[in-house]
């Protein structure tokens, strides 16, 4: 590997061992709780190496944020063509395995309740790519409030299945998450 090579994997490592460490932190405490120092002391990195990536914890949570939201986006891509068929769409297990795998970081971004900030900016992702793909004319108000319901009860779903320790299974999660989808879907 060049220098260049090995100077892209020592900034993903870096930055990795941020996002890591951020996301520890933010089991414990709110955002504006958590200073630089104790960040980039949990990191392992000094405290200038952050400065060269990020202005701030801010603009680090913004970028950790926007990951996940083109994370959510590519998943929803692949999941709103499938709405119509009668199996659960490889993409909605895809989407409860990964926050099965990922508990911590839908924690730390979602909120223990799932009502953050961030967990709106999903939601308002999700429901403008349904209504895009949906109903592309952007959908009468019965329509709006519809859609609204189900991206709502895949939260409160979510939300449930977190507070009662990430059971049943993912797939099952998906299987259920799926037939209340597809319910409204029929209405839409």
């Amino acid at each position: 590997m060049n220098a260049k090579g090995d100077a892209n994997r020592s900034v993903r490592m870096t930055k990795q061992r941020l996002y890591q460490a951020l996301i520890r932190l933010l089991q414990e405490k709110d955002l504006r709780e958590i200073t630089v120092r104790e960040l980039t002391e949990q990191a392992g990195i000094s405290r200038g190496t952050f400065y060269f990536h990020y202005a701030d914890i801010y603009a680090l949570m913004d970028q950790m944020e926007a990951a996940q939201l083109d994370h959510l986006c590519e998943l929803m891509d692949a999941l709103v063509p499938s709405i119509s068929q009668e199996d659960v769409p490889p993409a909605l297990v895809t989407l409860f395995d990964y926050l099965y795998e990922n508990q911590d970081v839908c924690r730390a971004l979602y909120g223990k309740s799932w009502e953050s900030e961030f967990t709106r900016s999903a939601k308002e992702v999700i429901s403008r790519r349904c209504l895009g793909r949906l109903v592309p004319d952007g959908g009468t108000p019965r329509q709006q409030y519809l859609l609204a319901f189900a991206v709502d009860g895949c939260f409160g779903c979510i939300a449930a299945w977190q507070a009662r320790g990430y059971q049943p299974a993912p797939s099952e999660m998906a299987s259920i998450t799926w037939q209340a989808i597809r319910a409204v879907k029929e209405k839409l």
